[in-house]
């Protein structure tokens, strides 16, 4: 439940929130990575390294619609 519900819930969350601080998209989705890959070899198995890989890709997406949202209201104020 925690490996395949609230994780990558979480991740998108966390990533879509710290881009937006940070305004950086490869900020979040390498935190994320290493992160996953600390929970690879810990707390679960080396078969959860695919499921760290397509986790990464969920954060650099909700990075890059982060990014895209701050830039399209930024040009909006101005």
């Amino acid at each position: 439940e925690f490996a395949f519900g609230l994780l990558p819930v979480s991740i998108i969350i966390a990533s879509f929130i710290v881009t937006l601080f940070v305004q950086k998209v490869y900020f979040m989705p390498v935190v994320s990575f290493i992160f996953l890959l600390i929970l690879t070899f810990t707390l679960f198995n080396v078969s959860f390294l695919g499921w760290s890989v397509i986790y990464t890709l969920g954060s650099f997406i909700a990075s890059y619609v982060a990014l895209f949202i701050m830039k399209t209201l930024n040009k909006k104020r101005s």
